[in-house]
């Protein structure tokens, strides 16, 4: 099982209409190397959607830091259907739960 410990983002404000560069922070607790796809969500206040999915390699007993690209697209007012002012982002194998809040990123 691969453990999500922070979701930094590059820029907090970020530019609005460019992309946006993650780091996340994970763990790999086990003795066993593991390939898992790492998947984002964002969140507008009505439900988490999914932003990307990336393999990525989880070596035995590791702590990597991974970097990641939101593309624009993902961020826009065509994908969310309003325009984005703040969005909550969250990562793991699966949708957050309805109490999980993510990290907010602001744009400008």
């Amino acid at each position: 099982m691969i453990l999500y410990h922070a979701v930094l983002p590059a820029e907090n404000p970020a530019k609005l209409g460019q992309s946006l560069n993650i780091l996340l922070v994970t763990e790999n607790p086990s003795e066993q190397d593991v390939s898992q796809v790492v998947r984002f969500y964002g969140n507008l206040g009505a439900g988490w959607r999914e932003l990307i999915a990336e393999e990525r390699e989880f070596p035995a007993y590791s702590h990597p830091h991974l970097y990641f690209n939101i593309p624009a697209d993902r961020l826009s007012a065509d994908f969310w259907g309003e325009e984005v002012e703040e969005l909550a982002i969250a990562a793991g194998d699966t949708p957050p739960g309805p109490m999980e809040q993510g990290v907010l990123v602001f744009f400008e």
